[in-house]
């Protein structure tokens, strides 16, 4: 079988922001990897603990759900997908929201504040594990040229 190189026929500039961007794809899809069978052994998922983090933040108050869709990024249709399987497994409950009774206001369960409750504590850990190669003054950095990098996305 024959190998395919690719032609690189640009600057070094060019190169470089090739490779970085394979380099972020690459520890992406690993921290995906990584996190999904961390956060199976608690039998939540990415956005599941995102909308129950969510939540936990806003104490007793809870979101009306358009609110808690805004916070995730995610659409309406996500949005009332991801509240109908935690409300199936006793994480969130839906009120009527006292201010108008055409939204719903989404709360924790008991179960899902215990939950979390339990899990903050290892997950938190478990982030810094993920992140111990790196020294207090390489978090700092990578920190700032990740703001750096973002900051210039939103100017494309």
């Amino acid at each position: 079988m024959e190998v395919r190189r690719i032609e690189s026929r640009g600057t070094q500039d060019g190169y470089l922001a090739r490779q970085a961007l394979y380099e972020l794809t690459l520890l992406h899809n690993t921290l995906e990897d990584i996190f999904e069978v961390h956060f199976a052994r608690y039998g939540l998922s990415w956005p599941k603990f995102n909308a129950l983090i969510h939540l936990y933040m806003t104490g007793d108050h809870g979101l009306i759900q358009s609110e808690l869709g805004n916070k995730m990024l995610v659409s309406r249709a996500n949005i009332t997908g991801l509240i109908g399987r935690l409300e199936k497994e006793d994480l969130v409950v839906r009120r009527n929201d006292p201010s108008d009774k055409r939204v719903f206001r989404v709360c924790l369960t008991n179960r899902a504040s215990a939950l979390i409750q339990s899990f903050l504590p290892v997950h938190n850990s478990y982030m810094q594990k993920v992140m111990s190669t790196l020294d207090i003054h390489e978090k700092e950095g990578l920190i700032s040229l990740l703001r750096k990098l973002n900051k210039g996305l939103n100017s494309i």
